[in-house]
């Protein structure tokens, strides 16, 4: 008798575990996004699951998890629930620690300003609200335009704003010194510095960067203004209403490439890599001027005349 209520009693167990590793499953229809505080019980994220219809009984889970030996080795932190899961599936996921990282990107043509704004973002510590400067300094980064790559970077809820950014320039170090040793070594850059604000130039001018960066070259080489438009608009900052008029373009600023020869004293933006590569593998022309043809595209002259009828044909110069 003693034999057979074991044996009923270690039948009863190994279907009880088939059920919960097999058979059970998430309730889940949507992407469900889970944030277990640290010192959660096992019982209140039990609840939490259930709550969330994650999980169909929670009284299941809590025995599940103590057969497993895991009520203690559940890890707090954000977790993203996309479809149906096992039991064994889903408390896999919370004592590995599988926790659900946010995003944030930094997009090509960003400016300090833009890319401090995004410390707001969902879940994360902004850290660099009182003095940016400070913080990243003390991290090995001196704030400035152009030091930063533009990609999507991920990070947990909770983490520093600063660590971000971090990785950012990380990449953007590693990624411009690459693209400085494959220079073309006949350009009149001096360091990568000069060679990224030609690249912030050319981020914000159009979509044919190396035949923009060609005609930028040019104009350097003959010592001729670079007449960008976008160097104006950074000056202007907050001033700039959309509307970039003649007064605009004589407005006493170093960043003013209408009115101070070279390059202006820095980067505008930060760059994307096509952009950076343009500036130091520039397409080989004889243009010296381009304007746009309102379609994404521009067109290129080589002397005065040509530019001034591409203007007249192509735009509507109302400054």
């Amino acid at each position: 008798m003693q034999s057979f209520k074991i044996s009923i009693f270690s039948l009863i167990f190994v279907l009880v575990i088939l059920l919960l590793t097999i058979h059970y499953r998430l309730d889940v229809k949507n992407s469900i996004i889970l944030d277990i505080a640290s010192g959660s019980s096992t019982s209140s994220i039990a609840t939490s699951l259930y709550e969330n219809k994650i999980i169909l009984n929670p009284t299941v889970f809590n025995i599940y998890v103590r057969i497993s030996s895991n009520d203690h080795k559940i890890k707090a932190g954000e977790y993203e629930f996309k479809s149906a899961q096992s039991m064994h599936t889903i408390i896999g996921k919370l004592t590995k620690g599988d926790f659900f990282y946010r995003k944030l990107t930094l997009l090509p043509g960003s400016t300090i300003s833009n890319i401090l704004k995004l410390g707001n973002s969902e879940g994360l510590i902004n850290d660099l609200v009182t003095d940016p400067e400070k913080v990243l300094k003390d991290q090995g980064i001196k704030l400035q335009e152009g030091i930063f790559f533009p990609d999507t970077f991920f990070y947990l809820k909770g983490e520093n704003f600063s660590s971000v950014l971090l990785k950012s320039n990380e990449k953007w170090k590693k990624i411009s010194k690459e693209l400085w040793k494959k220079r073309n070594l006949n350009l009149p850059f001096n360091n990568i510095n000069e060679a990224v604000t030609l690249a912030s130039i050319i981020e914000k001018e159009g979509l044919e960067k190396r035949k923009i960066a060609g005609v930028f070259v040019n104009r350097l080489n003959k010592n001729m203004k670079l007449q960008s438009d976008p160097t104006v608009i950074y000056a202007l900052g907050n001033e700039f209403d959309g509307n970039l008029t003649r007064k605009n373009l004589r407005i006493d600023n170093p960043y003013n490439t209408y009115r101070y020869k070279g390059l202006p004293p820095g980067p505008i933006s930060i760059v994307s890599y096509n952009s950076l590569e343009a500036a130091l593998n520039p397409l080989i022309t004889d243009y010296l001027y381009f304007v746009s043809m309102g379609n994404g595209f521009h067109k290129f002259s080589k002397t005065l005349t040509e530019h001034n009828e591409a203007v007249l044909k192509y735009q509507i110069d109302d400054r």
